[in-house]
């Protein structure tokens, strides 16, 4: 799965693209990594991977609103760059098993932060209010990991191929938000 720092500039783009104004939205990017549940990500053998089942999540996460819409792009984001990102650059591989990817993901937290134009203590007090049952220690663990600066060549990620991705990625999930929307009396968005 992508980065937190990853996740928040999707959030920011797909923000931009919908016209979404939404704490709740902000939060539901993170909540499938701090929700304390077994089976957050609802996840299905997809090649190397384990991916999110999407269609899943719609029909039976009783989460509503905003902070649905933000789960579903955490879901979306993470099934693209594990099928249409990893899996094309490493095909048939799963990189996370020598655990490097997570430096990768360290060194590359404050880039993307800054290429994305994002507020890291705006978002740490966004992220920091969740009325649902989390886990604290994720919470925190993840908003440290987007102040993060640390320097050093990456293993798997290159800056810029991956910061490309995500921001062709935000469009395909802005049109795949809408489109889940439409066929779905569970979601809504209200576009402006």
């Amino acid at each position: 799965m992508p980065s937190i720092s990853a996740h928040m500039a999707v959030a920011g783009e797909v923000t931009r693209r919908l016209g979404l104004n939404s704490d709740d939205f902000i939060r539901g990017n993170l909540l499938p990594d701090i929700i304390d549940v077994t089976n957050s990500h609802h996840k299905v053998e997809s090649g190397a991977y384990m991916v999110p089942d999407i269609d899943y999540f719609i029909e039976n996460m009783e989460i509503i609103g905003d902070l649905k819409l933000g789960y579903l792009t955490h879901l979306l984001l993470d099934k693209h760059y594990l099928e249409d990102y990893l899996g094309k650059i490493y095909p048939g591989r799963n990189i996370f098993l020598d655990g490097k990817i997570y430096i990768d993901y360290d060194i590359l937290s404050y880039p993307l932060m800054e290429r994305f134009g994002l507020d890291v203590e705006r978002l740490g007090e966004i992220l920091a209010k969740y009325n649902c049952k989390i886990s604290e220690e994720k919470l925190k663990y993840n908003i440290e990991c987007l102040k993060r600066k640390k320097v050093g060549v990456t293993n798997y990620l290159d800056f810029e191929s991956f910061a490309r991705f995500l921001l062709e990625i935000s469009k395909t999930i802005s049109k795949e938000l809408v489109n889940y929307a439409s066929k779905s009396g569970k979601l809504r968005i209200c576009i402006g």
